[in-house]
């Protein structure tokens, strides 16, 4: 196999990391879209541009035409959660640091990179590949999971070039639900008129204990209520409280009935009123035979290149869940080799991006003439 140079790809990824994209930076989120455009044209797909809504930035979609086969779909985020500045571009020996520059523009970039290789090497796909960059992953991808899902329909599988921390591949995703719990009292001064009140605060209290008790950790589900608010002054008995919650499971079946107990939460005292905003935000990403299929290909082709390839599973959502709830065999952390991601401390390691284009580029060719 012909070698690409990992200093070449470095050189190239900065050029997207120097522009700072945190989720909701429509103007330089814009400004990487228009230079990621600009360095896909040449390589002749069909472009889409889907212009951003609801404050967040433009998605871009390449389409490249190939052969009969099914078709592969890489899809990767240019959003970060870094606030502007907060992570220094600076280069430690191997390290490479830098905002998003593992989460994951790092991978994005190897995906482009693999097609412009795979292209210039004249070999026809054997089957359509598309890349989809979006912007609002960090969030949620509440205005791209859709678009990210009916791409998947089209294609046998989905690579996710999140990033590892290894020679790894990630085969299984927890799933993700967010709900407010809002309480309503009753106001009242906190000493002449103590009776006449009904606090918001001392329900979510004890509604709190309740929802601990949904954790089951040998299920792989987590409850955690990790922001709580309420009241006006310590003499005044609450009228108003609230509380985010967070959950995360192995299993859809047990996020929905979790979420059937958190909607159906009824108050201790009866002139308190709880209202449930939220939802399950993204399902898990199972480990299928098929996923399994993909990893054993990944692992084949990683060991030609001349390192072993290991299996993961993470806490972490990202649009894999997405691609995998829509039905398709998807296989994620295929991205740049790095740590402390969403940190000031945020890196790459240099050797290994060469590496992992290489994985890419077999996956891409496998899996876009081959269902896994």
């Amino acid at each position: 196999m012909q070698t690409t140079n990992s200093e070449d790809i470095l050189s190239g990824l900065m050029r997207w990391v120097e522009i700072d994209t945190p989720t909701g930076a429509c103007d330089t989120i814009g400004r990487l879209v228009d230079l990621i455009e600009e360095e896909l044209r040449p390589l002749g797909p069909e472009i889409e541009r889907i212009a951003g809504r609801d404050g967040m930035g433009d998605h871009l979609i390449a389409r490249f035409s190939g052969g009969p086969g099914p078709g592969v779909l890489v899809t990767s985020h240019i959003d970060t959660v870094c606030a502007p500045g907060s992570v220094g571009i600076r280069r430690e020996g191997e390290r490479q640091y830098g905002p998003g520059i593992a989460d994951m523009k790092g991978g994005g970039y190897l995906a482009l990179c693999a097609m412009r290789r795979l292209l210039s090497e004249g070999t026809p796909l054997p089957g359509p590949v598309t890349l989809i960059y979006n912007s609002d992953e960090e969030i949620g991808s509440p205005t791209s999971h859709r678009l990210i899902a009916d791409e998947a329909r089209r294609h046998g599988c989905a690579l996710i070039p999140e990033p590892a921390r290894g020679d790894e591949v990630i085969t299984f995703r927890k799933g993700r639900g967010k709900y407010t719990l809002d309480f309503n009292g009753v106001e009242s001064h906190a000493g002449s008129a103590f009776s006449d009140g009904h606090s918001a605060i001392s329900e979510l209290a004890r509604a709190v204990t309740r929802l601990d008790r949904l954790t089951d950790i040998e299920a792989g589900t987590t409850v955690n209520v990790g922001r709580i608010r309420g009241g006006t002054e310590p003499n005044v008995v609450a009228g108003h409280a609230a509380c985010d919650i967070d959950i995360r499971f192995s299993d859809d079946a047990d996020a929905r009935a979790i979420e059937a107990a958190i909607r159906a939460m009824k108050p201790e005292d009866e002139a308190v009123r709880i209202a449930v905003s939220g939802e399950i935000e993204k399902p898990a990403l199972a480990r299928t035979p098929q996923t399994v299929a993909m990893m054993e290909a990944a692992r084949a082709i990683n060991a030609e290149l001349g390192a072993p390839l290991s299996e993961t599973r993470s806490g972490g959502g990202s649009d894999g869940n997405f691609t995998a709830a829509a039905g398709i065999p998807t296989l994620d952390g295929l991205g740049a080799i790095g740590n402390d991601w969403h940190s000031p401390g945020e890196h790459i390691l240099v050797e290994p991006l060469a590496r992992r284009q290489h994985l890419l580029e077999g996956l891409i060719m496998k899996f876009s003439q081959e269902r896994p």
